[in-house]
């Protein structure tokens, strides 16, 4: 297949996934673009992650390696990735291979009909009860602050293509979320279904208190009501520690 691909993950404290889920990403991304990178963004880590990144560095082609200066967040650390990235079309995944890496073509193959964006979203999701409670949380207010049609779902697997990420970091927001950025650039957004492993590596970072506060900072930094801009943040979306490209 003549087509470019950049993948980007960002890397919490996930020392124990991360071969499987280079060997597994690789090889299904060798097969099937002409030319591919992957971009692991390690987000503060607190295992030895920055140190199996850089192992995977030294031993393999196509991979770029970017240490930030502690744990800005899985949406500021995608943010950061973004500008690093240089093919055609660019995937978001996790580090934990609940999202198979196969299911990649199922988002490609429909982005090629003219989207900006493409959301994977799992038949049937293998998350906890609260994160679950937490996305149909997310999509309600969705629904609230942006143009998201009810009908579209919401995912951190997605690909997006190379032109419209550059309105995305356009956005200089401190508190970063990227499908809320999305929605007020675009209605060029589409669902597939994809596959959903369980998870088998680490453990989740999100708990009912960090969801909350997600949730109130997108009010106030994406909901349309101009008073709440004085509670907006002027700090960097990012900063990076080490680079390795």
């Amino acid at each position: 297949m003549n087509s470019s691909i950049s993948v980007i993950i960002p890397v919490y404290n996930s020392e124990s996934s991360l071969n499987s889920l280079y060997n597994l990403l690789s090889t299904v991304l060798k097969s099937t673009f002409s030319r591919y990178e992957i971009i692991l963004v390690d987000d503060g880590s607190v295992d030895n992650s920055y140190e199996v990144m850089m192992d995977l560095f030294n031993k393999y082609e196509h991979i770029k390696i970017i240490k930030l200066n502690g744990n800005f967040g899985q949406q500021n650390a995608l943010m950061c990735g973004f500008h690093y990235a240089s093919y055609d079309y660019v995937v978001t995944m996790d580090d934990d291979l609940q999202h198979p890496p196969t299911e990649i073509l199922k988002l490609y193959e429909k982005i090629l009909q003219g989207y900006d964006v493409v959301y994977g979203i799992p038949i049937k999701k293998q998350h906890s009860k609260h994160r679950n409670l937490g996305t149909k949380a997310t999509d309600m207010l969705f629904n609230l602050i942006t143009s998201k049609p009810k009908s579209l779902k919401v995912s951190s697997f997605r690909i997006i293509s190379k032109k419209f990420i550059s309105k995305i970091i356009a956005d200089k927001s401190s508190f970063v979320y990227i499908s809320a950025i999305t929605f007020k650039n675009t209605n060029k957004v589409a669902n597939v279904y994809v596959n959903h492993n369980p998870r088998k590596y680490g453990k989740s970072s999100y708990s009912f208190f960090r969801l909350i506060k997600q949730y109130l900072k997108l009010f106030i930094y994406y909901a349309p009501f101009s008073l709440l801009k004085i509670f907006r943040s002027n700090k960097p979306q990012y900063i990076i520690n080490n680079i390795h490209l």
